[in-house]
């Protein structure tokens, strides 16, 4: 199970996922989101990723439930307030939040599953069959590769210092002076290496206009297709009927 949700095609990951956020904010509260969340977590782990996939969704949807609550609950508290404390506490404020919160969880998980196990390579080659332009491709696939490409930048200015005698442990201020000399290195590496990127796009033709060809095809079979029409089809219809509910 695992290898075929790795090989279906992009593009049907992709509609899937923007189904699930649609019907997260287009469906109340609680059952849409937590249907959502629950498909996205199932798809997740079919593909080896539901620790990831839930700790990305915790860590953006408990934070924001905390805020809010604080904000709507003691800080600006709407509705029947109650004495907890020495503080106006409005109750009822908790669970709008929840609600918000869970539907941002819901969201992040529903588009992180198709992140995390679909390479930007073969997400770029779906699209470029589709007649994406060539510019739009690689702005795409530099974007999801930005993050990764830093972090590994990053671990090798650290290996690299850490060779030359940096201490990176210690206090705070220490850290925080490890992390000055670290950033100077990262900045400068990751602006050599887009140059050398632009010059290597430039020397294969970036802007030709013609048809390109692909060593490698990414396979989208007629079942694949039929899916996916219904999937946008099924969007389309949420979007509406969030509108003229």
């Amino acid at each position: 199970m695992i290898a075929r949700l790795g090989g279906i095609n992009p593009l049907t990951a992709l509609a899937l996922a923007v189904l699930l956020v649609v019907g997260t904010y287009v469906v109340p509260a609680p059952s849409g989101p937590l249907a959502a969340l629950a498909l996205a977590v199932s798809l997740a782990a079919m593909a080896g990723v539901a620790r990831r996939v839930i700790i990305l969704a915790a860590a953006v949807s408990i934070p924001t439930w905390i805020f809010l609550a604080v904000m709507n609950a003691i800080v600006a508290p709407e509705g029947e307030v109650v004495r907890v404390g020495g503080f106006d506490v409005a109750p009822g404020a908790l669970v709008p939040a929840a609600w918000i919160s869970l539907r941002l969880g819901a969201a992040v998980a529903a588009l992180g599953w198709v992140v995390m196990t679909t390479p930007p390579q073969r997400l770029v080659r779906a699209l470029a069959r589709r007649g994406l332009p060539a510019w739009s491709q690689y702005l795409l696939a530099a974007s999801l590769a930005a993050v990764p490409e830093a972090r590994r930048r990053a671990r090798e200015v650290l290996d690299a210092q850490r060779s030359r005698g940096l201490a990176v442990g210690g206090g705070p201020v220490a850290r925080l002076r490890a992390t000055l000399a670290l950033a100077g290195p990262l900045m400068v590496s990751l602006v050599t290496e887009a140059e050398r990127r632009a010059l290597a796009l430039d020397a294969r033709a970036f802007d030709a206009r013609g048809a390109r060809t692909s060593l490698t095809e990414v396979a989208d079979s007629n079942g694949e297709r039929t899916v996916r029409t219904v999937m946008w089809g099924l969007t389309v219809v949420l979007i509406v009927w969030g509108l003229v509910r």
